[in-house]
C-alpha cells in the first residue's frame, strides 16, 4: 500500500481477536452503564485509574457492541473505546486510551470488519469505473468521471453506497478517500490519453492538504497523468462546517495546475455561498434538477446557477441528462458540459484505447487566474549555472512579451526591489509603457482606496521571499481603477538566494464586479428593494457590536394590509408593498436603514442619533434616542395615512410603529427586534382601543 508521509490513514484495523478492552469517560454515568451490561455478560471490569476502565474476556466485540447500543448516541460519541493486545498500565496506556476511537467507532468496526481485508489488498480489491462527460454543443468527448468500486474476499460486487456509509460510521472514510483518489489515477493511466479525469474527494478526508494529497500526486506521476489533466470534485452533499479548510485545499490543487468542482450544487447546504466563496472552475448540477427539466422551477435554478458561474469564468456541467429532451433545454440554458446515461453509462475499461487528439474545453480562452503556460516559472527550479546565450535570451524576451497575461520582474536585491522588466500587456492594463515603468516601484500602481491590509501581506510575503496571491485595487495612468489579481513567484539563483520576483497580474475588475453584484443581490429583498432579513440581521449585528451608542429599532406592521391581497390580489399586494417602501425611504436619512423582514413588516434603524445639549449620560442619551425614534415613527404614520393609488383605486394602508433602544431594550439583534415587534403589537392595541372608544355612542 502507498504510504502518506508515515501516516496511519493507510492501515485501518479492527481487533476483532483481542482479549482486552479499556473504556475512557468523563462523564460517570456513562460508566455506570458500561459496568451494568459487563456484570449481564459476566465480564469483570477493573478500574485502572479515574476515568478508565479494564475488561479481559474472550468475547469482549460483543461486550463493546451491546454497551454502544446501551448508550445513548451521544454517550457513545463521548465514550473512548480502545480494543488492544497490549499488557500493562502505565501512562503510555492510558494516553492511548483517552485518544482512542470513539465507542461508537469502535462498534463500527466491529460491525464492518469485513472492509480491513479490502484496505490489505486495496490494488485487487478496489478499482473505477468510468462515465464520459461531453461538450453540449457537439457531444465530444472530454472527460471521465472516476466511480469507486470494490470487490468483497467472498467476489461479490461493493457499491459506494455501502461502502462509504460504513467507512464513515468506523472513522475509516480518510482512508477510503485516498483510496478512491489513488484507484481512479491508477486505472485510467493506461487508456486516458489527453482527456481530463474527474475525481471525487471528501474535504473532511483531508487534513493537510500538502502532506495528505502527496500520495495523489505520486499516484499521476506513477499513471503517466499531468496533474492538469485532473479535476477534483467535493461533493455538496458532504457537510463542510469549516468553508476555509475546504478553500485551502482547493487552492492547494490550483497550485499544483489541477481543477476543482463542485458537485451536486443546489441539493445541499450554502449553494450560493459556496459559488461566491470559491469560485469553482466547473459548477455539476444536481442530477434532481437536471432531470426535473423544462419544468419552470427547474428552468429558474439552472438559469441562475449559469448566471453567476459564467459571471467569474466557470462552466456548468448538467449531471444525470438521460434524454434529448433535457439535453436540449440545459444546453438552451447555457450548460457548457453533460453528463448522464444519454451519452454513456459507467464502465469498467478492460483494454487500452487508442490515443485521440487534445479534446478542448468550451470556452478555450486563457484562464484568467492563472499565469499563461508560456511564462508560468518554478519558483523552486535552479537556474542555469551556465549564462543563457543571447539568442536564448531573446526567445524568452520575446516569449514573455507576446504572452496576454501582464508580467512584471523586480530586482530583490536592489534598494526598494525597482522594476527591470515588464511586458507589453502590462502597459496595454496600466497605461505605463516600459520607459515610464522600468527603474520603480510597483507602489505607483496603488492608490487611496487600495487595501492596506493586502498591502500589508504581500510586504510580509517579499521579505520572507514566498509566492503570493492577491487581489489589489490598482490605478490606471489615465487615473482609473481596476482590479488586479496579482500572482507573486520568487526566483533563486544556485545558492537558493531570491534574486528577483515575477508578478504575473490579470485584469479581473468584471469578476470583482460581479462578485459585487451578487452580494448585493444576495442582501436585498427583490420585491422592494430595502434590505432583506439577513442583511438586516448582519447589519445590527455589526452595530450592537461596535463601540459607541447603538441601534435604534423601529418595527413596521402594515394596518389591514390582508384586505388589499383579498380584494385586489396578490400581484397588486406587491405594488401596494413596493410604494409603501417608497414611502418609507422618503423619511429615513442616509446614514439610517430600511429592510423588509417579509410578508407586511418592515424594520428601520436610525443612524447618528442627537443627544440633547444638557447630555448628563446614559439616561439622556436614551431620551435623546427615543424622541428621535418617535419623530421618525410619526413621519411612518403620517406618510401612509395617505391613500396608496392602485390599480383598483386608491387605498389606505396604514401602520402601527414598534421602537426598541440597544442596550436598554436587549444587547442582541434578535432581542431589539423582539422588543420592537412587542411595543409595535401594544401601538396597535391602542390604535384599535382608541377607535372602538371613538366609534362607541354616547
Amino acid at each position: 500500500m502507498s504510504r502518506c508521509a508515515t501516516c496511519l490513514c493507510t492501515a485501518p484495523t479492527t481487533a476483532c481477536d483481542t482479549r482486552r478492552a479499556l473504556f475512557a469517560s468523563r462523564v460517570s454515568h456513562s460508566l455506570a452503564t458500561v459496568r451494568s451490561v459487563a456484570r449481564r455478560q459476566g465480564v469483570v471490569l477493573r478500574p485502572l485509574a479515574p476515568g478508565l476502565l479494564e475488561a479481559e474476556g474472550d468475547d469482549l466485540p460483543a461486550l463493546v457492541t451491546e454497551v454502544a447500543a446501551a448508550l445513548s448516541s451521544v454517550e457513545s460519541a463521548e465514550v473512548r473505546c480502545l480494543l488492544t493486545g497490549a499488557t500493562g498500565s502505565g501512562p503510555d496506556l492510558l494516553v492511548q486510551a483517552l485518544t482512542a476511537p470513539s465507542l461508537a467507532a469502535a462498534a463500527a468496526r466491529l460491525r464492518h470488519a469485513d472492509l480491513v481485508p479490502l484496505f490489505a489488498d486495496e490494488e485487487a480489491r478496489f478499482h473505477a469505473e468510468y462515465q464520459p462527460i461531453v461538450r453540449m454543443d457537439d457531444g465530444g468527448v472530454v472527460g471521465h468521471e472516476a466511480l469507486l468500486r470494490a470487490t468483497g474476499v467472498d467476489g461479490a460486487r461493493i457499491m459506494p453506497d455501502q461502502l462509504f456509509p460504513a467507512a464513515e460510521e468506523a472513522g475509516w472514510t480518510h482512508v477510503l478517500d485516498r483510496v478512491g483518489r489513488t484507484t481512479a489515477i491508477r486505472d485510467a493511466g493506461p487508456w486516458l490519453a489527453e482527456d481530463l479525469l474527474f475525481i471525487n474527494f471528501v474535504p473532511t478526508s483531508i487534513y493537510r492538504p500538502e502532506v495528505c494529497l502527496q500520495t495523489t500526486e505520486r499516484a499521476a506521476e506513477k499513471a503517466g497523468l499531468r496533474l492538469d489533466q485532473l479535476v477534483f470534485e467535493v461533493t455538496e452533499g458532504h457537510v463542510v462546517d469549516d468553508v476555509d479548510h475546504l478553500a485551502r485545499v482547493f487552492e492547494h490543487y490550483r497550485s499544483r495546475g489541477c481543477r476543482v468542482a463542485l458537485d451536486d450544487l443546489g441539493s445541499g447546504w450554502s449553494s450560493l455561498a459556496l459559488l461566491v466563496r470559491l469560485k469553482p472552475d466547473i459548477v455539476k448540477l444536481e442530477r434532481a434538477i437536471v432531470q426535473s427539466l423544462p419544468e419552470p422551477a427547474a428552468v429558474a435554478v439552472v438559469s441562475a446557477v449559469v448566471d453567476i458561474t459564467h459571471s467569474y469564468g466557470g462552466l456548468v456541467l448538467a449531471e444525470g441528462v438521460e434524454t434529448e429532451e433535457q439535453a436540449r433545454v440545459a444546453r438552451e440554458l447555457g450548460a457548457d458540459l453533460g453528463q448522464g446515461w444519454l451519452w454513456g453509462r459507467p464502465v469498467r475499461p478492460t483494454t487500452a484505447v487508442a490515443a485521440v487528439p487534445t479534446r478542448a474545453l468550451p470556452g478555450t480562452a486563457p484562464d484568467p487566474s492563472w499565469p499563461d503556460a508560456a511564462v508560468a516559472l518554478d519558483p523552486r527550479a535552479e537556474q542555469p549555472q551556465e549564462p543563457a546565450r543571447p539568442a536564448d535570451r531573446d526567445l524568452l524576451a520575446r516569449a514573455v512579451g507576446l504572452t496576454g497575461s501582464s508580467v512584471v520582474v523586480v530586482d530583490a536585491l536592489a534598494p526598494d526591489m525597482p522594476i527591470v522588466y515588464v511586458n507589453d500587456a502590462f502597459a496595454e492594463v496600466t497605461g505605463y509603457p516600459a520607459e515610464d515603468s522600468v527603474g520603480r516601484n510597483c507602489r505607483f500602481l496603488q492608490g487611496p482606496e487600495t487595501d492596506r491590509a493586502a498591502l500589508d501581506e504581500l510586504a510580509a510575503a517579499l521579505r520572507a521571499g514566498q509566492p503570493h496571491r492577491t487581489t489589489l485595487l490598482n490605478v490606471r495612468r489615465d487615473g482609473t481603477t481596476w482590479w488586479n489579481e496579482l500572482h507573486l513567484s520568487p526566483l533563486r539563483d544556485a545558492g537558493g538566494q531570491v534574486t528577483h520576483f515575477v508578478g504575473f497580474q490579470h485584469d479581473v475588475s468584471d469578476r470583482v464586479a460581479a462578485e459585487e453584484a451578487l452580494r448585493e443581490r444576495a442582501g436585498t429583498d427583490p420585491l422592494t428593494g430595502t434590505l432583506n432579513r439577513t442583511a438586516l440581521l448582519s447589519e445590527l449585528d455589526r452595530q450592537v457590536r461596535s463601540p459607541g451608542a447603538g441601534p435604534v429599532v423601529l418595527f413596521v406592521d402594515l394596518d389591514g394590509f390582508k384586505r388589499v391581497n383579498d380584494r385586489f390580489g396578490h400581484t397588486v399586494g406587491d405594488l401596494a408593498l413596493g410604494a409603501v417602501a417608497d414611502r418609507l425611504r422618503s423619511v429615513v436619512r442616509g446614514g439610517d436603514l430600511l429592510a423588509r423582514l417579509g410578508g407586511d413588516e418592515f424594520v428601520l434603524v436610525l443612524g447618528e442619533v442627537d443627544v440633547p445639549a444638557d447630555d448628563d449620560g446614559p439616561s439622556s442619551a436614551l431620551a435623546g434616542a427615543l424622541a428621535a425614534a418617535h419623530r421618525v415613527a410619526a413621519d411612518v404614520e403620517r406618510v401612509l395615512a395617505v391613500p396608496v393609488e392602485l390599480p383598483g383605486g386608491p387605498v389606505t394602508i396604514g401602520a402601527s410603529v414598534g421602537v426598541a433602544v440597544h442596550p436598554a431594550d436587549g444587547e442582541t439583534p434578535a432581542d431589539l427586534l423582539r422588543a420592537a415587534d412587542l411595543q409595535m403589537y401594544r401601538a396597535k392595541a391602542r390604535r384599535a382601543h382608541a377607535r372602538a372608544t371613538a366609534d362607541r355612542p354616547v
